[in-house]
């Protein structure tokens, strides 16, 4: 598979996660759930993990993946002070 191919399959799972954050699920059955074959998803699987998109369960021998919701930072100035420029 190259890259043309590789990207639209990657926001594809990517998108099948964030629709159904509590899903878990593995990688022949994320195959099945998105018509591909579970080579093309593998490498998918593994590279959305490397991101921090996907989290992993269970053990390598029957691993299970889920969704992880990223992490929000925000900073909130409680002062009330307004900054002018």
């Amino acid at each position: 598979m190259d890259n043309k191919e590789r990207i639209p399959l990657q926001m594809e799972c990517a998108m099948l996660f964030q629709s159904n954050p509590y899903m878990i699920e593995s990688p022949e059955g994320i195959s099945i759930r998105l018509g591909r074959k579970p080579e093309d998803i593998f490498p998918i699987i593994e590279q959305l993990f490397k991101q921090g998109i996907l989290q992993l369960l269970g053990e390598e021998a029957s691993p299970l993946y889920r969704y992880r919701e990223p992490e929000v930072i925000q900073e909130i100035d409680l002062t009330g002070e307004v900054e002018t420029i």
